[in-house]
């Protein structure tokens, strides 16, 4: 197998909750969008444009932190900053795409918070997905090593003893 089948298959699930996510995330943009603006075009624009806009941004709020001295709060603080880089960076593109600044102002405070609620069922159905799926560790994943494990099978010592 090769080393890109193998970080695929290893990831499989990771990749595929991402993906899921990531449609998700265009499908709840585009909708929030077009109830704010009533424009098919503005919708779809801004769903596609202000990700790609906030990946800059995000590289750079980066950037910049790598520069800060660790410090007790340091990610409390740097996700506060970016919180507000990502509010200005979406209600910029906002306007830009729509001419509208009160537009903008509700996409970039509307639009983050009813990503949160999606994002929060979005996790729960996966979550109850992989309560339902068979550990792949079998049905002693529980067991830390050769001890006994909770559930009452047998172990790996046991079984070649």
């Amino acid at each position: 197998m090769s080393p890109l089948h193998h970080l695929l298959h290893q990831h499989a699930t990771a990749l595929l909750k991402a993906g899921s996510y990531y449609g998700v995330h265009i499908v709840v943009a585009v909708a929030v969008a077009y109830a704010v603006t009533g424009n098919w075009l503005a919708a779809l624009t801004l769903s596609l444009l202000e990700p790609s806009v906030q990946v800059v941004a995000y590289f750079l709020h980066d950037k910049a932190w790598a520069r800060v001295p660790m410090a007790r709060y340091r990610t409390l603080l740097k996700t506060v900053s970016y919180y507000g880089v990502h509010l200005v960076v979406a209600a910029g593109v906002a306007y830009a795409v729509t001419g509208d600044g009160v537009a903008a102002l509700t996409l970039s405070l509307l639009e983050p918070t009813v990503q949160m609620l999606f994002f929060y069922l979005h996790e729960t159905l996966w979550e109850r997905q992989a309560q339902r799926r068979p550990s792949a560790a079998g049905p002693c994943a529980a067991a830390d090593g050769p001890q006994l494990p909770v559930c009452g099978h047998r172990s790996e010592l046991q079984h070649s003893a």
